[in-house]
């Protein structure tokens, strides 16, 4: 199955950028996230697709989602942190004009 390009909403707030990406059926072993000081980058793979089942509607995919995301300010990608619940992975990351380098978070 294709890749399908994620929805994404992006916000500032108490001095740090949130990145919240609706991904259905995505476990945290199989969600990668990279934080950059002015993007972060997204791939997950949905691993439970009902193939048994006669769909009756189907308005979201099951397979690999990704979102590029660009921000809008720089961020420090060293404490950056990660959660997926029900579907939804939120990133944070603090707000930081001079921020350099990588960071991989763990995805909880």
């Amino acid at each position: 199955m294709d890749r399908a390009e994620a929805p994404v909403n992006v916000y500032e707030g108490g001095g740090q950028i949130s990145v919240v990406v609706p991904i259905p059926g995505a476990h945290a072993e199989h969600t990668r996230i990279v934080v950059e000081p002015r993007r972060i980058t997204v791939d997950a793979e949905c691993k439970y697709e009902q193939e048994q089942q006669q769909y009756l509607r189907r308005d979201w995919q099951v397979g690999s989602w990704h979102a590029d995301v660009d921000l809008p300010v720089g961020v420090d990608p060293t404490p950056a942190h990660a959660s997926l619940n029900h579907g939804v992975l939120v990133v944070m990351a603090p707000v930081s004009d001079a921020a350099s380098g990588r960071s991989t978070p763990p995805v909880s």
